[in-house]
């Protein structure tokens, strides 16, 4: 988690990095996946718990990230990079 842990230290949004190497790929699986997600260099993929993004999604978003990295499927992504989310 590279947001602060304080909630009254962050803003709208939780930003993850899973991986160093691959988050922007695995950002862009997600989006493929129709989770609606964000990414910025340095920082992550940001995910907005909010009073419209139910827990039940954030946890949709959390175990999609975790099967992404287990099942590779975010290698897909890394020959097109696209800062643009």
């Amino acid at each position: 988690v590279n947001s602060p842990l304080e909630p009254e230290l962050r803003a709208g949004t939780v930003t993850l990095e899973p991986n160093p190497a691959c988050s922007y790929e695995i950002s862009r699986e997600l989006i493929a996946r129709n989770i609606v997600v964000d990414y910025r260099a340095k920082a992550g993929i940001r995910i907005a718990p909010h009073f419209y993004t139910s827990d039940a999604e954030i946890h949709q978003a959390i175990v999609a990230i975790r099967e992404i990295l287990a099942d590779g499927s975010w290698q897909k992504h890394a020959s097109s990079r696209s800062f643009v989310t």
